[in-house]
């Protein structure tokens, strides 16, 4: 089972989430992954960058209250996983991320009324996380 945590600042909601993380996956199948484990090639494509200590300085959760966890596993694996954290999980709301994203990343209104996209943000971020260079 491969585990991250993100902050929960830093996801536009399920759907990026998702990009990223096929992203990941997509280079691991590929031999191409930005550092040698899959958990850290997730944290550094959210993060936007291919310096360890910047992505764990900008979307980890060392400085953050509220986190996601980013699980892959086997379906039997990730149910345990699930039933052991219920009682400690909530629900996060991603809908106000996109101003705190936007200036992380200095993403402007420019650029992003330049993406024919219902979503523009999640797609230059998931553009961003793809073309990182190992």
């Amino acid at each position: 089972m491969v585990l991250e945590g993100i902050s929960s600042r830093h996801i536009l909601g399920i759907p990026h989430a998702k990009k990223i993380v096929g992203l990941s996956l997509f280079a691991q199948k590929h031999n191409s992954l930005l550092s040698k484990k899959l958990e850290t090639d997730i944290l550094l494509r959210f993060g936007v960058t291919t310096q360890i200590s910047d992505a764990v300085q900008t979307v980890g959760i060392a400085n953050s209250d509220v986190f996601a966890i980013i699980a892959i596993g086997k379906k039997p694996s990730l149910d345990g996983l699930y039933k052991f954290l219920e009682p400690f999980l909530t629900r996060v709301s991603f809908e106000n991320n996109s101003g705190v994203i936007q200036k992380q990343f200095k993403i402007t209104k420019k650029h992003l009324d330049s993406v024919d996209s219902k979503a523009p943000l999640e797609d230059i971020l998931a553009e961003k996380a793809a073309v990182l260079i190992r």
